[in-house]
């Protein structure tokens, strides 16, 4: 607690726009405590958006409230922070066209990529709250995605859905990928790094980092939200490249991908490190990440890197040759 002495200029007025818990002398005796976020020395404003106001010299003591560390994977239950993780990849790998059907979010994108061409419930468990019964819900995605002449595609993410999974799949819905979705927070000695190799942070993707996968497909699609592009060259040749998104305290990495003919080398590593170094500059403190659960390179790589599992995913789809 911090003391105040009156007929002095009270410190509080380095905690002006702050959070702040004051104790105040009552003039019958005794004492009140206010909270909320300090307006000016004598004002502050509580929980209910109240204006509460008071003299400097009712003071007893007064501490600002620090926040809790925004650390990743913590506060919210987990079935909110696994909502806000897939929305947040949502956000940052924008499908061309968006149909809220209840809270189910259709997103269509001519074909690429299985994220931006499926239906995500966002709604509470156990099936999203759609806004027709079950049955009626499935089959006007169905309907919406044979209409855009797209696979019919669900991402679920688990365990929240998993009534909802578990009624595709009695439909003959067939798993396509499984995936996690892996956390941790940028460690300040991760950002501080030098690289042996010449990289470069682009705000946009450059020819060569596009042509190192052949994704001139996606970019319209990754253009259509503010990222970072990193790339790591050998000579004039790229041979490692990502995207790194940012959102708030939250930053989402995708398409990392290292030239075969130069892996075992700690090029997914270093490129991980640049991407997060960039995202801190843009304000993020936390990464989330999504691995393919046969990719079992990479979750060893970012299992030495310090990311935890958080929850996983799966894309359930009706091909075809299966619907009738």
């Amino acid at each position: 607690m911090t003391e105040t002495s009156q007929g002095s200029a009270s410190p509080l007025s380095g905690a002006i726009g702050k959070r702040v818990t004051i104790r105040l002398r009552e003039a019958g005796g005794g004492f009140r405590d206010i909270v909320g976020i300090l307006q000016s020395e004598n004002e502050l404003i509580n929980s209910k958006f109240q204006a509460i106001s008071f003299s400097k010299d009712d003071i007893a003591i007064w501490r600002e409230i620090k926040p809790l560390p925004d650390r990743a994977g913590t506060g919210s239950p987990l079935s909110l922070r696994i909502i806000e993780l897939e929305k947040l990849s949502d956000t940052t790998w924008p499908a061309t066209e968006i149909i809220e059907y209840g809270k189910w979010r259709l997103r269509i994108s001519d074909g690429f990529t299985m994220r931006a061409n499926s239906a995500l419930p966002t709604g509470a468990g156990p099936i999203g709250e759609p806004p027709l019964p079950l049955a009626d819900s499935v089959e006007h995605v169905i309907k919406i995605y044979r209409e855009k002449g797209l696979t019919p595609t669900f991402t679920l993410p688990l365990p929240i859905y998993q009534e909802l999974d578990e009624y595709l799949e009695s439909q003959g819905w067939q798993v396509k990928v499984g995936a996690q979705f892996l956390i941790k927070d940028i460690d300040l000695n991760e950002t501080d790094m030098s690289s042996q190799n010449d990289f470069e942070i682009l705000d946009h993707p450059s020819e060569g980092w596009l042509g190192l996968q052949s994704d001139h497909r996606l970019e319209k699609l990754m253009q259509r939200y503010p990222a970072r592009y990193g790339v790591i060259k050998s000579g004039e040749s790229v041979i490692a490249v990502g995207r790194i998104a940012t959102l708030g305290t939250w930053a989402m990495a995708t398409r990392l991908f290292v030239d075969p003919s130069h892996r075992g080398k700690g090029l997914a590593k270093q490129l991980m490190l640049l991407l997060m170094a960039a995202a801190k500059e843009d304000g993020a403190t936390k990464i989330g990440l999504q691995v393919d659960l046969e990719n079992a390179a990479a979750l060893a790589l970012y299992d030495s890197m310090g990311f935890r599992f958080h929850h996983k995913y799966v894309y359930r789809v009706l091909e075809a040759l299966e619907a009738n």
